[in-house]
């Protein structure tokens, strides 16, 4: 249990990476696993035994009965997560991470025989109280991939603005993609971050920051400090 309990209605950046700093996602088929426990696990009363025999189109269908948390936005990056949430009952942050992590973890130990934790503690819970992180999060966490395709864009800016872009709205382990078409699954719970960015709003902030390292600097400043 956490030290402070987290507040129903409150949005917070959930944040975790693997146990020293190792690859929690080796295939296409672990990333597509934790999307599914994602889904799922937002639903109190969803248990984890038949998860291994469902679909992403299947999970994409369920309908949850008992919501205790929703999720705003998402990137899974080769050995860290992000997840922008809102808490709709109690405790429901930290019991949806719990059955996240565990089940994924069981999962990944499976499947290529290890032993011990996957996950770098439980997880990293960050209020979202001011409007400014409300409005900066969801592209700070949608830009994450960039680190794959430009490992040192935030010290030296983006070489090629527009193929960045491409990568970052190409990048199937994100929901940003969702934003930009202005189609969104059910799971996604998007009308809160749409009064901030039309698609071409959230084009035109990418590129902001692309080429002005310093602005996304600020934005974690204003994120976390």
């Amino acid at each position: 249990m956490r030290k402070t309990a987290l507040i129903n209605q409150g949005i917070y950046h959930i944040f975790n990476r693997g146990t020293e700093k190792r690859k929690i996602f080796l295939s296409k088929n672990d990333y597509k696993r934790f999307l599914v426990n994602m889904i799922l696990f937002r639903d109190e009363d969803y248990s984890a035994q038949n998860i291994h025999r469902l679909s992403m189109s299947e999970a994409e269908s369920y309908q949850v009965k008992t919501p205790i948390v929703d999720i705003l936005c998402f990137c899974f990056m080769p050995n860290h997560y992000h997840l922008m949430l809102r808490q709709r009952k109690a405790n429901g942050v930290s019991r949806y991470l719990h059955k996240l992590q565990m089940s994924y973890s069981k999962y990944f130990n499976t499947l290529y025989e290890r032993s011990g934790n996957l996950f770098q503690g439980s997880y990293k819970a960050v209020m979202v109280e001011k409007d400014n992180q409300f409005q900066h999060l969801p592209l700070y966490i949608h830009m994450n991939p960039l680190e794959l395709a430009e490992p040192q864009w935030k010290e030296r800016g983006v070489k090629n603005i527009k193929g960045s872009l491409k990568f970052l709205k190409d990048y199937p382990w994100s929901s940003l993609s969702f934003y930009l078409n202005e189609h969104s699954p059910s799971y996604l719970e998007t009308k809160d971050l749409i009064p901030f960015y039309s698609s071409r709003e959230w084009v035109e902030e990418i590129k902001s920051r692309c080429s002005t390292p310093s602005v996304e600097q600020a934005v974690v400043d204003d994120l976390y400090v």
